[in-house]
């Protein structure tokens, strides 16, 4: 004995094996297209957000606006890459409010160079302002996925809450 299910919209029967075959393709086809979409993100934020414009060999992140917790003297300029280790912009002072970021070193980097960091703000309002420049100079050899955190005191600079940070390695 075949089964037969009513379709209400059309007023008809069909057998339901063939109602099952039809509900497996159209599963089977929604499916393949889940697996087929991607999500591509992305680190270009322009507002609300930071971006890092460099040779392709650094990156940025864990950017972060915070308290200054201890006194810290400044680095001198050409500070040596230190892998772990802190590069502070200007001297802290407790009670300030600091930027902090982790810069890392891609293969593919100079060795043994003076790259300089310019760091910008832009308001909503599309005005960039320079916030800071510092000059460090990278190791020797350079391995790919070393990491050092930069520390910049706000208080020595008036600036607005920027839409965007933009990083620049050169």
């Amino acid at each position: 004995m075949t089964k037969f299910v009513r379709i209400p919209l059309f007023h008809r029967s069909i057998r339901a094996v063939y109602l099952l075959v039809l509900s497996l393709i159209l599963v089977g086809s929604v499916g393949a297209y889940a697996a087929s979409v991607t999500i591509v993100g992305s680190t270009n934020a322009g507002y609300q957000g930071e971006y890092v414009v460099d040779n392709g060999y650094f990156t940025a992140s864990a950017i972060s606006y915070n308290v200054v917790e201890a006194a810290q003297s400044a680095s001198s300029a050409g500070l040596a890459w230190s892998n772990g280790g802190a590069a502070y912009v200007n001297a802290l002072v407790a009670g300030d409010w600091e930027v902090a970021w982790t810069l890392t070193i891609q293969t593919g980097a100079t060795a043994s160079h003076v790259y300089t960091i310019t760091v910008t703000s832009t308001a909503a309002s599309g005005v960039t302002s320079t916030l800071y420049t510092f000059t460090f100079t990278s190791p020797t050899p350079v391995v790919n996925g070393q990491t050092m955190t930069i520390l910049w005191d706000t208080s020595a600079t008036t600036w607005a809450a920027p839409a965007a940070i933009q990083i620049t390695v050169a």
